[in-house]
């Protein structure tokens, strides 16, 4: 009865963290916790509640310790490195979104978030392979990505060789008229 309980409260909680209603949420996994306090799902939603509240310290303890309980577990590794991304420290995100797929090569969000990180740090390549990566996992991955990537180096180029003409034709207009 009290495993059922519990499974209620914690669907519960992911209701109203999806929701955004960020302090409910944290209400109700922490109800779960009272009674399952090795529960290392229940702390990595409590970090992501308080990363969305921006309280990046309390998110970070409680990534942790979703770490402590179970260091196979990808999620709080690709959490924590949000957060670190949000932060700028982005070699350190890039070392837990490596971690998060070295545990589950599959994880899409992982993928995207590495692709993020990467595209951040200027290593275009690597960023267009995790984007592709992901979006291969899942189809809603973030292939605009790949295309803002693609298009700057293009729009920048076109732009370039508009200029090169157009002070040609300043340059033989110039010539001509003399």
């Amino acid at each position: 009865m009290k495993r059922e309980e519990n499974k209620i409260n914690f669907e519960n909680a992911e209701s109203y963290l999806k929701k955004g209603n960020f302090n409910q949420a944290i209400i109700e996994f922490e109800t779960v916790l009272e009674k399952w306090p090795d529960n290392s799902r229940c702390y990595n939603k409590l970090g992501i509640c308080y990363a969305s509240l921006r309280d990046f310290i309390k998110a970070k303890s409680y990534l942790e310790k979703a770490l402590a309980l179970d260091l196979k577990y990808p999620e709080p590794y690709n959490n924590l490195g949000n957060i670190y991304l949000e932060e700028k420290e982005y070699e350190k995100s890039i070392k837990l979104y490596k971690k998060a797929l070295e545990l589950n090569p599959d994880y899409a969000a992982a993928h995207s978030n590495l692709g993020l990180a990467y595209k951040r740090t200027k290593r275009i390549n690597e960023a267009v392979k995790h984007f592709k990566r992901a979006a291969e996992i899942d189809r809603k991955a973030p292939i605009s990505e790949i295309k803002k990537i693609r298009m700057k180096p293009k729009t920048k180029n076109n732009i370039i060789f508009f200029i090169i003409i157009l002070v040609g034709l300043v340059i033989l207009w110039f010539i001509l008229k003399k």
